[in-house]
């Protein structure tokens, strides 16, 4: 059996998707359907239940796809022992976008002059629920995840890093002046946003709802999976875009762009570091996770948030003064 095909099923039953699957796999949906539907019938038996919103496995599917989780897991560790012989198992680093775009050369700069024993990397950008499932499926061995709050982090360690604050973002300074309220003002632009599943997509979809709006009463919207894209439209005059701070840093302090925030809206994104139990020892892992801790300002955090990380990290201790 290609094994092609078990990758093919974990990224539908991830992605609860086959067009999403089959962007994240970097093939056509057809192909994605096919192999689906190969598995299917070679094995007898439905493993996705098709019938909701989205996409499920059967009872069968459930069983089907933690085998073949452990499986791609075999070969990809089998691929590294003969590829990389006697060295140490590479650490696969899963990470929302916003915080790689904004954190992660730095973090693996560092790591990697500390580290100077030739460790090898994979890092991957998903969307928080994709990276979750992965870490539980252990597909990553560490993950940093900007969320909202309602990610299920049960049965996994975790740190919680300070929040990212989101603002609006425009090309030049609005005027209110003009506007009965900032919310109508801000609803007076189009609006550049990401894909469903995104943080801040579903962050900005939850603050519309508390005032009983929602994307579209927005002027215009369009959506896209990039965040440099939606900076540089944003830029040239294009609308609005609800972002990290700390994507924008440098282009606020030059004056660029200019933020904004609505009040009553929430404008704070929870960060979290999330490992499983039985990687927290591995002194890999702890020398990463205080690389991380450094590069976000951890040292920001009230000293009674972080004793019980120091309990268990004394290494990061340093951090803390």
């Amino acid at each position: 059996m290609d094994i092609e095909y078990l990758r093919t099923i974990i990224a539908v039953l991830r992605e609860k998707s086959f067009s999403k699957a089959a962007v994240s796999l970097n093939v056509t949906q057809s192909a994605v359907s096919h192999r689906v539907r190969f598995l299917e019938d070679s094995f007898g038996c439905r493993l996705i239940d098709r019938s909701g919103a989205e996409l499920i496995p059967t009872d069968m599917g459930l069983r089907f796809l933690k085998k073949a989780e452990r499986i791609v897991q075999l070969e990809e560790d089998l691929i590294q022992d003969v590829a990389h012989p006697g060295a140490d198992l590479k650490l696969s680093i899963g990470s929302t976008v916003a915080f790689a775009v904004s954190h992660m050369s730095k973090i693996m700069n560092t790591f990697l002059l500390s580290n100077s024993d030739g460790a090898n990397f994979k890092i991957l950008v998903q969307h928080p629920k994709a990276l979750l499932d992965g870490l539980k499926g252990g597909l990553f061995d560490i993950t940093v995840i900007e969320h909202n709050g309602n990610l299920d982090f049960r049965g996994l360690k975790t740190f919680e890093l300070p929040d990212d604050e989101m603002i609006f973002i425009i090309n030049a300074k609005p005027d209110l002046a003009r506007y009965n309220s900032p919310l109508s003002w801000l609803l007076d632009n189009r609006i550049i946003t990401r894909v469903e599943g995104c943080s801040c997509r579903d962050m900005l979809s939850e603050n519309l709802r508390k005032c009983s709006l929602q994307l579209n009463d927005f002027r215009g919207v369009i959506v896209c999976d990039d965040l440099k894209f939606m900076i540089e439209s944003v830029l040239a005059g294009q609308g609005v875009a609800f972002v990290s701070k700390a994507l924008v840093k440098a282009h606020l302090e030059k004056g660029l762009l200019h933020e904004y925030c609505i009040e009553g809206f929430n404008h704070l994104r929870k960060m979290t570091v999330a490992i499983k139990q039985e990687k927290i020892n591995d002194e890999k892992i702890r020398s990463l996770l205080g690389t991380i801790v450094d590069m976000v300002n951890v040292t920001a955090l009230l000293p009674l948030l972080w004793l019980p990380l120091l309990q268990e990290y004394e290494h990061l201790a340093p951090f803390a003064v």
